[in-house]
């Protein structure tokens, strides 16, 4: 028993011995030169140019302005979100956890200006009402003008 277990550790070795001596790692019938990876042109931080007006800030102010006070009761609550998807009869499906401003309005009316993140495409502004009623929804384009609602 001994015997068996010895030559199978000098097998073993032996066996250790030869692929870690081979050129590849492995075990291997042909030869291959290594692949040599040419290291990219180091640019320096001085040779960096940003284009006109870019900035490293992702956060851009945004205005907010409604008006429904002639048709709005007294109590109204806005609420704007960042990610959302569209029904098939042009309602849309917010997700309420990505909710940016939550403010009552005063009397239908309130203008307000926010951050808001200048990768954001789209947005959606709701209107809740206190009868239980569905809220009035309007989606805006995040370009950079103030967004309005009257």
């Amino acid at each position: 028993m001994k015997k068996i277990i010895m030559i199978s550790m000098t097998s073993l070795a032996s066996l250790f011995l030869i692929v870690s001596c081979s050129d590849s790692g492995g075990f291997s019938s042909g030869g291959t030169a290594p692949t040599v990876v040419e290291e990219p042109e180091s640019v320096k931080t001085q040779d960096l140019v940003a284009p006109e007006g870019f900035s490293f800030n992702p956060i851009e102010e945004q205005r907010l302005i409604v008006d429904l006070s002639g048709s709005l009761p007294a109590r109204a609550h806005l609420s704007v979100y960042s990610n959302f998807s569209e029904k098939d009869e042009g309602e849309y499906r917010v997700d309420y956890g990505s909710k940016i401003i939550d403010v009552p309005l005063a009397n239908g009316a309130v203008d307000i200006e926010f951050a808001i993140a200048n990768s954001l495409e789209e947005s959606v502004v709701e209107i809740w009402l206190y009868d239980g009623s569905d809220p009035q929804q309007k989606k805006f384009v995040v370009d950079g003008t103030q967004w309005e609602w009257y």
